[in-house]
């Protein structure tokens, strides 16, 4: 497994300067804002005065200060070390094995922490692709992403409902340890960290799919893309078309009834698909869907090589990211953070 960090369009401080007044400038406004586009943090800025923006500064701080404490805290506890398998725990970057590829990034315009992860697990005889995105709701969302990954690094012969429910264990036993260090934290309402998951498991030409959440899954096939929803129902490019359409589901689209965390429902059930040979998964987290189900299913139809399709498809999604909220940008733009894994069987369960 070879891993790569990419790069993510950011904001320095000297660019961040070159457009903002004099008088509203602080110290560490790009760690703070840096994840915006120029033309994003310029409508931010121009909705408030000089008191405003400095109240709205000192609030995001307070957050970044309260959410890297907790982090720290966490993965200490954690012993988190870097793990070539998995990219996650806010690390933006590629993951390319010899029969899948992924990425996951922060994005642009969304935050400045990617809560999503991936994993990439490549067994003699089985191959497993995991993509987290951890729960916006939450404190540390990354920190999900990366316990989800680290159990499945360490339970390959684990069914994938034992490595939903013993991360659940270990995120439970994290939120009290978190008391335990900071008394203080019994106050906080939400669930510390949990995540939306789903996991692939291919043996020869058998796939087992395991979703809990919104991450998605798309299955092409001949050519015509299909998407599997949150009710394990196949969505074809005629029903997405009609969704993508509908400003309510639209709206509604991301509210996830179910999450690897302290509110986790066990009651799921996998689906499971037979390959043929040529088919294409694609594992996305919903960054992906800044692009329309039609983008997807083109830019699959065109580029045959799964690192090229990868790369085109970020692209495109960053692309579209940096055009959210402006004239004539889509509806179903709104940013994220990006992750994607994408494979290819070829009938003998190599990509």
């Amino acid at each position: 497994m070879e891993k790569k960090p990419i790069e993510v369009p950011t904001l320095t401080n000297e660019e961040i300067a070159s457009f903002v007044p004099p008088s509203l400038i602080y110290p560490g406004l790009s760690e703070l804002f840096g994840h915006y586009s120029r033309l994003h943090l310029k409508q931010i800025i121009s909705q408030r005065n000089s008191y405003t923006w400095f109240r709205f500064v000192e609030s995001e701080s307070k957050a970044l200060i309260f959410k890297k404490m907790a982090t720290r805290i966490l993965y200490r506890m954690l012993k988190r070390k870097s793990l070539q398998e998995i990219c996650s725990g806010n690390e933006n970057g590629c993951l390319f094995g010899d029969r899948a590829v992924g990425l996951t990034s922060r994005g642009v315009n969304y935050k400045m922490v990617n809560e999503d992860g991936i994993g990439i697990f490549e067994e003699d005889e089985q191959l497993t692709m995991v993509v987290c995105d951890g729960v916006g709701d939450c404190l540390v969302g990354e920190v999900a992403s990366y316990v989800i990954l680290n159990e499945f690094l360490n339970g390959p012969d684990k069914s994938l409902a034992q490595i939903f429910s013993d991360s659940v264990e270990v995120l439970t036993r994290l939120g009290r340890d978190m008391v335990d260090e900071i008394p203080e934290f019994h106050t906080f309402p939400n669930d510390i960290s949990q995540a939306a998951v789903t996991a692939v498991r291919v043996k020869g030409d058998q796939c087992e799919i395991a979703q809990v959440g919104d991450v998605l899954l798309f299955h092409i096939r001949d050519g015509k893309l299909r998407l599997l929803d949150q009710n394990r129902k196949w969505l074809n490019m005629e029903q997405l078309s009609k969704l993508f359409a509908d400003e309510h589901y639209l709206a509604q689209r991301h509210i996830i009834a179910n999450a690897v965390g302290k509110n986790y429902d066990p009651y799921w059930v996998s689906t499971y698909l037979t390959l043929e040979p040529g088919d294409l998964l694609i594992l996305a987290s919903d960054g992906l869907e800044t692009l329309h189900p039609q983008d997807i299913e083109e830019l699959a139809g065109r580029e045959k090589e799964t690192k090229v399709l990868l790369s085109r498809l970020y692209k495109r999604s960053i692309e579209a990211n940096l055009k959210w909220n402006t004239l004539g940008s889509p509806i179903y733009t709104k940013p994220d953070n990006i992750s994607i894994i994408i494979y290819r069987y070829d009938g003998d369960g190599n990509n």
